[in-house]
């Protein structure tokens, strides 16, 4: 567990950095025959040669050209989504560092799929469903997911999350005198969509999550709660 939370926290940071990084330049080339035409700065001396999306290359000399502008590049082929469905499915470890009644320290990896609709860009709420593997229990959550982004401008989307509903037990009753319980679960986090087709994209998130259960020996029952971080990749439609 502890190598598959060092992987997955490596591969958000690094995809979070690729995606920051600006070592190409854009550019708006105003011509002087009124032309504007926007691509990839592949030469600027003696001739500003731009490479454009659909990878045609152009060439211009400076007597052709009436000024320059940068610009931040989005593909055409990313189109934000202001209504409709949308479906997220995403997966990671849930860390914290936890106990359970027997002293086993409780690391987790958790699933879920959430599907639903999109008013807005502040609104969406979605009905999701998952598994979160504790060393020691199992829950099946089945909740509701409300989610908006900050910006609806460009392929890179902050986003927040808040989730609330139920966690079923599924963990194997073994020992007849040991009965395990579901309960309450709330989640809430922000995290980043990285659009690359339409409104299809990659999404990582980072937020907290709470989960209660209850365990039964002997007739006398205990509560215990699971706090964790949560840190989650998956991608969305």
């Amino acid at each position: 567990m502890k190598k598959t939370f060092t992987l997955t926290v490596m591969l958000i940071v690094c995809l979070t950095a690729s995606c920051f990084s600006q070592d190409k330049r854009y550019i708006q080339v105003h011509l002087k025959n009124g032309s504007v035409l926007k691509g990839k700065l592949l030469q600027e001396q003696p001739a500003v040669k731009i490479e454009m999306f659909d990878k045609s290359i152009f060439s211009f000399q400076p007597d052709e050209i009436d000024r320059i502008e940068d610009v931040k590049y989005v593909s055409p082929n990313v189109r934000y989504k202001k209504k409709g469905f949308v479906h997220y499915t995403e997966l990671g470890p849930l860390a914290m560092s936890n106990r359970a009644s027997n002293g086993v320290t409780t690391s987790a990896f958790s699933f879920q799929t959430t599907n639903g609709y999109k008013f807005n860009q502040w609104v969406y709420a979605g009905l999701g469903v998952g598994a979160d593997l504790y060393a020691v229990q199992t829950f099946v959550p089945v909740v509701l997911s409300m989610r908006g982004d900050f910006i609806q401008k460009g392929d890179k989307l902050p986003f927040y999350f808040v989730e609330a509903g139920h966690g079923f037990n599924a963990t194997s009753n073994d020992v007849d005198s040991v009965r395990f319980g579901g309960g309450a679960t709330v989640a809430a986090g922000i995290g980043l969509k990285i659009l690359f087709s339409n409104n299809t994209g990659f999404v990582i998130s980072a937020g907290y999550r709470f989960q209660r259960s209850s365990v039964q020996v002997l007739g006398i029952e205990k509560k215990e709660d699971f706090n964790r971080l949560t840190l989650r990749a998956g991608f969305s439609f």
